[in-house]
């Protein structure tokens, strides 16, 4: 069976790269209203997701296991299980999803104090005004 925590662990590698530390040390200081803390609250729903998936994917081989007889009650339990996991993987891959995409848009930048980065930086040229719509003259009648 391919590890159910993939997801999850390749997030959580990603943000540590991103910031440069470990994910436990990042969760310790996270202010709330931050990028940091929003993708770790981000990180957690996902590890959330991947612990419902193995749940419910454990559970369903519970019920279906080939030793065990299966009787018209368990029917409607099997089918419960099934619509639990199939939620669970849906919940799991979009979290990974936008999770993955923030992680994309987001780099790594280097010691903002440089004396490079400290000078404010010239605009290139002035931005062009707004086009005027052409005025058409009044018709009478």
């Amino acid at each position: 069976m391919p590890d159910p925590y993939t997801a999850s662990r390749t997030a959580g590698a990603r943000i540590g790269a991103l910031y440069g530390r470990p994910v436990a040390e990042l969760a310790a200081d996270a202010v709330p209203g931050s990028m940091r803390y929003a993708l770790l609250t981000s990180f957690e729903a996902l590890q959330y997701a991947d612990r419902a998936v193995t749940f419910h994917a454990e559970q369903l081989h519970r019920l279906t296991h080939p030793d065990r007889a299966i009787e018209f009650v368990d029917v409607g339990h099997i089918s419960d299980a099934t619509r639990r996991l199939a939620h669970a993987v849906t919940v799991r891959d979009s979290h990974a999803q936008v999770l993955g995409d923030v992680l994309n848009s987001l780099v790594r930048v280097t010691d903002a104090t440089s004396p490079a980065s400290a000078e404010p930086q010239a605009l290139a040229a002035v931005p062009a005004p707004p086009p005027v719509a052409p005025i058409e003259p009044v018709r009478s009648r």
